[in-house]
């Protein structure tokens, strides 16, 4: 009891909330510096699991927080936010990456994978932004980074996949449009080809990360390129 009043009063510290899938990499190489570059942010690590039916916290070291939660489901979500508070964080950045699988054969896609596509990726955007960015109003400042491909036909990834791409740059878009004179810097990270098991790739986003996290006001940028 006094150790939770404790964490009440007590100032609470930045985190940076990576949301997605295929977060394996980042969780080793994925760490960024405070503003002023003088400590390590917390980074809670946030895989969709659609199959488990509460947050689940897997493991725990001091600089890192892995959990498995479902993305669309806003009680997991608001339990999500309830956690990294209790713990004595508020959310500086988050950054949302989506599945960059792509199918080879998209007419053999059912619609029921084309709907749990569409969950995971497009709907999953829309769950995550609304969960953080209601804080970050709160304290009149926050960064969200979306990731997805380049709006022009990429070779790397099926029609399916860019139409959800396509859809989460349009979101990116219409919040940096609303939040940007509330303190809200949103943009969206376009990558050419997702390179997840290459470290020197995951080296990059963090760095791409860390500049966008770190951009005065007046710098703000609405979308970068990662290639």
């Amino acid at each position: 009891m006094l150790k939770k009043i404790f964490q009440r009063f007590q100032k609470k510290q930045g985190c940076v909330v990576v949301a997605g899938h295929d977060l394996q990499l980042i969780e080793r190489d994925f760490v960024i510096l405070d503003k002023n570059g003088h400590f390590p942010l917390h980074l809670y690590q946030v895989v969709h699991d659609s199959a488990v039916k509460k947050m689940q916290v897997h493991s725990l070291n001091d600089g890192v927080t892995v959990i498995h939660l479902n993305l669309v489901n806003v009680d997991h979500l608001k339990c999500l936010l309830r956690y990294i508070s209790s713990h004595g964080h508020i959310i500086e950045l988050c950054v949302f990456q989506p599945s960059f699988s792509s199918s080879s054969n998209i007419e053999a896609l059912s619609l029921e994978e084309i709907e749990h596509s569409w969950q995971t990726t497009g709907l999953s955007a829309v769950s995550v932004a609304q969960a953080v960015i209601k804080p970050m109003l709160k304290q009149q400042r926050g960064t969200v980074i979306f990731l997805g491909a380049p709006f022009n036909n990429s070779p790397h990834y099926d029609v399916l996949s860019q139409s959800m791409f396509a859809s989460i740059r349009a979101l990116a878009q219409s919040l940096a449009r609303e939040f940007q004179s509330k303190g809200i810097h949103v943009t969206y990270c376009m990558v050419e080809k997702w390179e997840g098991q290459d470290q020197h790739f995951s080296s990059s986003l963090k760095q791409v990360c860390q500049h966008i996290y770190q951009q005065p006001d007046s710098a703000w940028s609405q979308e970068l390129s990662l290639s």
